[in-house]
């Protein structure tokens, strides 16, 4: 009886441990379940476009102008350090990892 239960209970430790392992190709700083928190950290604002006084944002690979919707979010200004986007759940700022802009002709 008792080694049916010590068989029991390893077999459960393993299964226990193998959940709490971490993917050592998961990038830095990333989390793996996905809530409202988290998909608000989720957009990345990769690129600021300035062209004729006209600017672009590229927020996750996807080009926008002031006033388009992402993901339930609306841009409502773009600057030069980053991106105001509004919600229901409140405004959020994206900030470009660096200063720089690129200018397009």
């Amino acid at each position: 009886m008792y080694k049916i239960i010590f068989v029991l209970s390893v077999l459960f430790m393993s299964q226990c441990a193998k959940g709490q392992q971490v993917d050592p190709t998961r990038p830095f700083g990333a989390v793996a379940s996905a809530n409202s928190s988290e998909k608000r950290a989720a957009l990345v604002l990769q690129s600021i476009i300035q062209s004729n006084n006209k600017k672009k944002a590229i927020i996750n690979g996807q080009v926008l102008n002031v006033g388009d919707k992402y993901k339930g979010f609306d841009l409502i200004a773009i600057n030069a350090n980053g991106v105001v986007l509004d919600s229901p759940q409140g405004r959020m700022e994206l900030l470009l990892f660096s200063g720089v802009i690129a200018n397009s002709k």
